[in-house]
């Protein structure tokens, strides 16, 4: 009987040990031509916040989502880019398989802006499934962005989110919750 506890200890510390080791790394930076620097966005001018992940397992679903949120301002522009991204307004657009049906082969990468409106707190929010195919690993590569035009001065603060009805940063079989390097907070500049 020992001998058989001592068994299950160890199978549950492997399948432990296994699971800890799986991991995807969320991180973002800004890009366009209103990004000043790494942490500066000129107002007026159209900035893309842009999703790096680095993956390291192989998946089949993930969900995750973002607020773009601020003390002081209350407005955002969403630009449209009609046909160029992976939601009807275009403002949101997908890479490195995260364009098409190429890794999500459900139904692509599907993007929930319901609560994405302009007036902040503005949320995103982001998931796939994987019949055919998997998430399987790569390094830090830009897989998502969104893009905005902030009208004035301020700072803007993004960080990781819950949308409706999704309610956890997940990828999924077997189930893990991503490391984000956030919050960012970034000053926009006149």
């Amino acid at each position: 009987m020992k001998r058989f506890a001592g068994m299950c200890a160890l199978g549950a510390f492997c399948v432990a040990l296994t699971t800890s080791a799986m991991a995807v790394e969320i991180s973002m930076k800004i890009s366009g031509p209103g990004a000043v620097n790494e942490t500066t966005i000129k107002a007026g001018q159209k900035v893309s916040f842009d999703v790096y992940m680095a993956n390291d397992s192989s998946w089949k679903g993930f969900s995750i989502g973002f607020q773009v949120k601020s003390p002081t301002i209350k407005k955002v522009l969403h630009p449209a880019d009609s046909g160029k991204g992976i939601n009807a307004r275009g403002d949101v657009k997908g890479y490195n398989g995260f364009q098409d049906k190429s890794i999500w082969d459900l139904s692509g990468v599907f993007v929930v802006d319901t609560l994405w409106n302009g007036t902040l707190p503005d949320t995103l929010g982001f998931g796939g499934i994987c019949v055919k195919a998997s998430y399987l690993p790569h390094p830090l590569q830009k897989n998502l962005s969104f893009d905005l035009i902030f009208p004035e001065a301020g700072i803007v603060v993004v960080d990781s989110s819950f949308y409706p009805p999704g309610g956890q940063w997940l990828f999924a079989l077997p189930e893990h919750h991503p490391t984000w390097k956030g919050p960012y907070k970034f000053t926009v500049v006149k």
